[in-house]
């Protein structure tokens, strides 16, 4: 049986956690990328860098990488301008999420992203969240020094600071399992909400599995009633 009552707060991942990518989108990620790298003044054109964008978006699953190695650029060089360039609204927000946040309205939240801050802060406007995040608790990878989830600390650490509860009071929500592995060896929940890529049989460094955002919230909902229900038994 899931038993979620005793937690206070939820670190999220965004995409694929929040809200599914869709092909739309990932056609938008293909388009921001060769523009990008247009507009930063590579000597290629945009049909052409739209091509090597599908191509690696087809072969590595990481729509940058071909455009990376072609012009010997970092992620962090591309990381604000190719977020700033992705079009948010090809995605359909689900009526079903703002409604469970405002539900479980006794928990705080914090969003640790691997995409930019600006593009986590255009997401959960569109997706009618925002207003359940404090400013000083939306994170993108710029703002943890590109430290990521799956080899560094930083991100469930800077998460439960800005929340000030302990580890055990805290859920961590992925869609990648190997990002839940750091934040279970440091004694939080761990969530993951269903992608395609995920394991069938869960990891032991992994909780909890959900379909959705809002399916664990009103998971943990659930559970708070019925530990009140047993409390004045």
């Amino acid at each position: 049986m899931t038993d979620l009552s005793h937690i206070q707060g939820v670190i999220w991942d965004l995409d694929d956690t929040l809200y599914s990518v869709n092909a739309d989108l990932k056609r938008s990620m293909r388009e921001s990328v060769a523009k990008t790298v247009v507009d930063m003044g590579h000597s290629i054109s945009y049909e052409e860098a739209l091509k090597l964008a599908e191509e690696s978006q087809a072969v590595h699953r990481l729509t940058v990488r071909l455009l990376l190695e072609k012009f010997n650029l970092t992620h962090e060089e591309l990381h604000i301008p190719f977020h700033a360039n992705m079009d948010h609204s090809v995605i359909p927000a689900d009526e079903r999420l703002p409604l469970a946040f405002e539900s479980a309205g006794h928990l705080d939240h914090v969003l640790v992203t691997h995409a930019s801050r600006d593009w986590a802060l255009r997401m959960l406007d569109h997706l009618g969240i925002a207003d359940f995040f404090r400013p000083e608790a939306i994170f993108g990878l710029e703002n943890i020094d590109f430290e990521k989830k799956e080899s560094s600390e930083r991100a469930t650490k800077t998460g439960l600071s800005v929340m000030g509860l302990n580890p055990d009071q805290v859920m961590f929500a992925e869609d990648r399992d190997y990002n839940l592995a750091i934040p279970h060896r440091l004694g939080l929940t761990t969530v993951l909400i269903d992608h395609p890529s995920q394991p069938r049989d869960l990891p032991a460094h992994v909780h909890y599995r959900f379909d959705n955002a809002a399916d664990l919230l009103d998971a943990v909902l659930q559970s708070l009633h019925q530990s009140s229900k047993t409390a004045k038994k």
